[in-house]
C-alpha cells in the first residue's frame, strides 16, 4: 500500500525539493497543505507520514501567523497520540521541538550556505544515518535554532554552529535543522530575497553570495545523494512499503 503523505508548507519558496523528487520517485503523491494561504489541516488519521517544511517565520510568532496555534498541536497529536512517522526541516523541526514542550529562540551565530554535520554517538547508531560515515555536507539557512530538547528526545546530530541540527523523538518523529531537501536554484533564490541576501552578508561578508552559491552547486552531487539516502532511511524508519521506497 502506497504511504499517504501529508505535507505542511510554509512559503512558496521553501518546497519539498529533492524530498517531492524522491516522492515522485517512489510513486507517491502528497498532499501539501499551505498553512501560510490559508489552508485548513485535514483528518490526520487520514494519512500516516507527516513532513513539516521550512519558512521564514519564526516557531513563536503565533499572534502574527495564528495558523502557527493550529499546526504545533496537530503535530503534537501527531507524535504523542498517533504515534506516527514525522520529519520536520529547518522550521519544521523548530516546531516539532515547540509543539512537545522543547525550546527555540535566536541562535548565537546562525547559518547559510554549504555546513558539515557531525553525528552525535547516538546518531551513528540511529537508523536514520545508517550507511552514513560520521561527517557529512548539508545546507543550512537559519536565525534561530532549537535551544533545549523536548523531555526523551535523543539528539543525533551537530553543525559548528548549531548542537541541535538533528534529533528524534517517541518512536518515528525526526527533526533536522539543516534542509535536506535544498537544491542549488532553491539556495539561488533565498541569496535573492532581500532578508536571504542580508543574511550572507552578515555571516559571510559583504559580496559573499556568489561563493555561497558555488560552493553549494559543486556539492550538489554529494548533497543529492545525501537527501535520498537520509530519505530512505526515513520511509524505512516510517515503516513504507518497499515497492514504496526503493533504494538506489
Amino acid at each position: 500500500m502506497v504511504p499517504r503523505v501529508l505535507v505542511f508548507q510554509h512559503a512558496t519558496y521553501c518546497p519539498l525539493g529533492t524530498i517531492g523528487e524522491h516522492l515522485a520517485t517512489d510513486g507517491i503523491a502528497p498532499t501539501i497543505i499551505e498553512l501560510n494561504r490559508g489552508a485548513e489541516i485535514p483528518n490526520l488519521n487520514d494519512f500516516d507520514i507527516l513532513i513539516v517544511l521550512g519558512g521564514p517565520m519564526e516557531a513563536w510568532e503565533e499572534k502574527v501567523h495564528p495558523w502557527l496555534v493550529a499546526e504545533k498541536a496537530a503535530i503534537r497529536r501527531w507524535v504523542e497520540k498517533l504515534d506516527k512517522p514525522l520529519l520536520g526541516i529547518c522550521l519544521g523541526h523548530q516546531l516539532l521541538a515547540d509543539a512537545l514542550d522543547g525550546r527555540v529562540g535566536r541562535a548565537k551565530r546562525g547559518e547559510a550556505g554549504l555546513t558539515v554535520i557531525d553525528l552525535a554517538e547516538s546518531g551513528r547508531s540511529h537508523p536514520l544515518y545508517a550507511g552514513f560515515g560520521p561527517r557529512k555536507h548539508a545546507i543550512n539557512w537559519h536565525g534561530s535554532e532549537v535551544t533545549d530538547l523536548p523531555q526523551e528526545a535523543v539528539l543525533l546530530a551537530s553543525s559548528a554552529e548549531c548542537l541541535i541540527a538533528a534529533f528524534a523523538v517517541g518512536s518515528s518523529a525526526i527533526g533536522v535543522q539543516y534542509h535536506v531537501e535544498a537544491t542549488s536554484t532553491l539556495v539561488d533564490e533565498w541569496s535573492d530575497l532581500p532578508a536571504g541576501a542580508a543574511h550572507v552578508e552578515r555571516l559571510h561578508g559583504a559580496a559573499a553570495t556568489p561563493s555561497v552559491r558555488r560552493a553549494v552547486a559543486q556539492a550538489m552531487p554529494e548533497l543529492w545523494s545525501n537527501s535520498r539516502r537520509l530519505y530512505d532511511n526515513f520511509m524505512d524508519l516510517a515503516g513504507a512499503p518497499r515497492g514504496c521506497a526503493q533504494k538506489k
